[in-house]
């Protein structure tokens, strides 16, 4: 009964996870199967951040000088000390402990979401866990991932939360995106109707980026700025492409897209 509850709460707080960090999971379910592991554990965790190339959580671990083969080996040598893979996998202990560290991350730094760089964080408070085992064999500390952190926030203002307690006259955003997901807006009625398209992973990527804007500016709105931005966020995507193809920076419009916001 209790491990039912447990398991409620935790996919209710898996609701404010992005995409990204879903898709971290994923890909960390890929990698414990892979490696033939009963169970997806933190070194799973650890390989689906860095697999998830353009998440800010690769980028951290990528400034850390961190080597995807080399966690990959190690990962392969944790997983080989734990039983073999046998019926249904799930989440290790340790990776639960991991998920509702990410959720405390985020709460502490004021954010509504789950991102993969709250996942990342949460993997550092686990001491016993086999991902930062991995980590210090690779002579990387916490302390060092938490700098790399610091730094990119710092560089990227709009990424970095701001604590802010609503108030009567302000809402908060969520980056559940399943709202835009399902429905949408007809500017002539202002009723609620069904979208009549699936939305592709891109998309859905640019809508949560842009509900991240307004979430940690407090807009009352979704701006078609918030749309660009959130486009613009994909350093492969077809907007930068074209962009650059033309000779435009879409760094330097991402500056400028976010005067007004960051006031």
């Amino acid at each position: 009964m209790d491990s039912g509850r447990e398991k409620s709460n935790l996919t209710n707080k898996m609701e404010r996870f992005t995409q990204r960090a879903r898709r971290v999971l994923g890909l960390a379910q890929e990698a414990a199967i892979s490696l033939q592991s009963a169970s997806i554990d933190t070194e799973h965790l650890l390989l689906g951040l860095m697999s998830e190339e353009d998440s800010i959580a690769a980028r951290i671990l990528s400034a850390a000088g961190i080597d995807g083969s080399q966690v990959e080996d190690l990962a392969r040598a944790e997983s080989k000390a734990k039983p073999a893979l046998a019926g249904q996998i799930d989440l290790s202990a340790d990776s639960k402990a991991t998920l509702e560290l990410a959720v405390d991350e985020a709460r502490r730094q004021g954010h509504n979401y789950i991102g993969s760089e709250h996942l990342l964080l949460g993997l550092l408070r686990l001491e016993d866990g086999a991902a930062l085992n991995i980590l210090r064999k690779l002579d990387v500390s916490p302390d060092q991932i938490r700098r790399q952190y610091t730094t990119l926030m710092r560089e990227q203002p709009a990424a970095t939360a701001r604590s802010e307690a609503p108030g009567p006259s302000r809402r908060v955003f969520s980056s559940n995106i399943e709202y835009f997901l399902l429905r949408s807006t007809s500017r002539s009625s202002g009723q609620i109707s069904h979208l009549p398209v699936e939305l592709s992973i891109e998309v859905k990527d640019a809508l949560e980026e842009a509900l991240k804007e307004i979430a940690h500016t407090g807009f009352l709105r979704l701006e078609e700025r918030h749309l660009l931005l959130g486009l613009l966020q994909n350093r492969e995507g077809a907007v930068r492409r074209i962009l650059l193809d033309t000779g435009i920076d879409p760094d330097e419009i991402i500056h400028k897209l976010r005067r007004p916001i960051d006031g």
